[in-house]
C-alpha cells in the first residue's frame, strides 16, 4: 500500500490560498476524501481543510458533481 504524502501545515495552505491561481479542492479516493491546494500546492490535512472553509474570507465558486455539493474553494480578495 502506497504512504499517503506529507500533509501541508495550515499556515501554509493558507499562503497558498492567498495567491490569485490557487483553489482547495475535495477530491475522492478510493481512500476517501481528500483535499488538496492546487496548483502547485499539495495534500491538505482534513481538520485544517474543515478550519479553512469556516474562515468567512473562503467562498465556495462552483457546485460539484451535484448542485449545491461545492467541491472547489478561493479565497475571496
Amino acid at each position: 500500500m502506497k504512504a499517503k504524502s506529507q500533509a501541508l501545515r495550515f499556515r501554509q495552505a493558507l499562503e497558498l490560498l492567498h495567491r490569485t491561481d490557487t483553489r482547495l479542492m475535495l477530491m475522492h479516493s478510493r481512500d476517501g476524501d481528500e483535499f488538496y491546494i492546487l496548483p502547485r500546492g499539495g495534500r491538505v490535512d482534513a481538520r485544517d481543510a474543515q478550519k479553512i472553509l469556516e474562515r468567512p474570507d473562503v467562498r465556495s465558486f462552483d457546485d460539484g458533481l451535484f448542485p449545491g455539493h461545492a467541491q472547489q474553494w478561493r479565497m475571496c480578495r
